[in-house]
């Protein structure tokens, strides 16, 4: 599936998979600053440090990312620490980025995460948008006096 802004289609290149275990770590280039990183599977504690590999290895060349966890099976604790390291360095160098998570990981959140530190969003579409409305749309300025 590519995502875009334009008419005409996308061309994403498969930037390569990596088995670790019983989980399936994906990455695709939806544009130039821009890339998804999907797990299918399970993130526990026998795979989670590969997962936080995997997405350490690209945040280096994008500026934005989009985690999809929607499609796991299983999603342990391990997992919700891999998310706060990816928040941390996400922060660190100046990478924005949002979750799309799925049933299971929306239960460890619901119980390890009761803040909502994280940015949700329900699916990939979606995820884009809000990174495409930035940060920036948080701040407002006061008006100017006259």
């Amino acid at each position: 599936m590519s995502v875009a802004t334009t008419a005409t289609p996308l061309g994403v290149a498969r930037l390569g998979r990596d088995r670790a275990d019983h989980g399936l770590f994906r990455a695709r280039e939806l544009s130039a600053t821009t890339v998804l990183v999907a797990a299918v599977g399970e993130v526990d504690a026998a795979n989670s440090d590969e997962l936080l590999s995997y997405v350490h290895k690209l945040l280096g060349d994008y500026d934005q990312l989009v985690l999809d966890l929607s499609r796991l099976s299983f999603f342990a604790t391990d997992g919700y620490s891999i998310l706060q390291r990816i928040q941390a360095r996400c922060s660190r160098l100046g990478i924005d980025w949002v979750l799309v998570p799925g049933p299971e990981v929306a239960r460890v959140l619901r119980v390890c995460d009761p803040d909502e530190q994280f940015t949700t969003a329900g699916n990939i579409v979606s995820a884009v948008a809000a990174l495409a409305r930035g940060p920036h749309t948080h701040l407002q300025l006061a008006p100017l006096a006259k």
